[in-house]
């Protein structure tokens, strides 16, 4: 019997596919109860008035332009804590340690905010990491929609070399993408559309990206 123990690492796949082509899409992987416990604390906040529209770039150039983009937002951990908080983070958690395991990415980390579009809503083409600013490494977006349809829309378009893939919002599909490499969009919804979506950061080199 070998002495060493051997864990399970059920993001595996997820770091293969980054390393391989830069992207994954995992249907399924949170767990229904979870996914359904999020998605109301979503939309609690959307009922209550308590997401604010969100805006595009970056400090003094901040500005709110619904016509590119035009979810409301939250940052998680703005609100207050909860059991479903608590289980997402620790998940991220073993994601961050299994791809800084398996892809040394340097990940230190996480920052994710909830995200609804309202009907007819979308996010143009566009990349994560900001220009003034590599730290933004890997991508995350986990879908709360339960019961979602073919015609709902809402789907995330990746623009990758020689196509784009459209993954649709469906309740415990996680994506995982390198922010600095791929390119994408959120197609308007014809239903609220939530989600998380967050961002791995790595450690700066230069306290001046702190």
């Amino acid at each position: 019997m070998s002495e060493f123990l051997v864990v399970e690492d059920r993001f595996a796949p997820v770091a293969d596919e980054l390393a391989e082509r830069g992207w994954s899409v995992q249907p399924g992987a949170l767990p229904a109860a979870l996914v359904a416990e999020l998605g109301r604390h979503c939309r609690t906040l959307w009922r209550n008035d308590d997401l604010t529209p969100a805006a595009i770039g970056r400090g003094s150039d901040q500005s709110v332009v619904p016509e590119i983009r035009g979810d409301y937002t939250r940052w998680l951990d703005d609100c207050p804590a909860s059991d479903a908080s608590v289980e997402y983070l620790q998940i991220m958690d073993q994601l961050r340690e299994s791809l800084n395991r398996s892809l040394f990415l340097g990940l230190d980390n996480f920052e994710t905010h909830f995200a609804l579009y309202p009907p007819g809503a979308g996010y143009n083409k566009h990349l994560d990491r900001f220009q003034d600013s590599p730290l933004r490494t890997v991508s995350v977006v986990a879908y709360l929609n339960e019961n979602w349809q073919p015609g709902d829309g809402g789907e995330l378009r990746l623009h990758l070399n020689q196509s784009t893939i459209d993954v649709p919002p469906r309740a415990g599909t996680l994506v995982v993408f390198l922010s600095a490499r791929i390119v994408h969009e959120v197609l308007a919804a014809n239903r609220e559309r939530a989600s998380l979506v967050g961002w791995f950061r790595r450690r700066p080199d230069n306290p001046l990206f702190r």
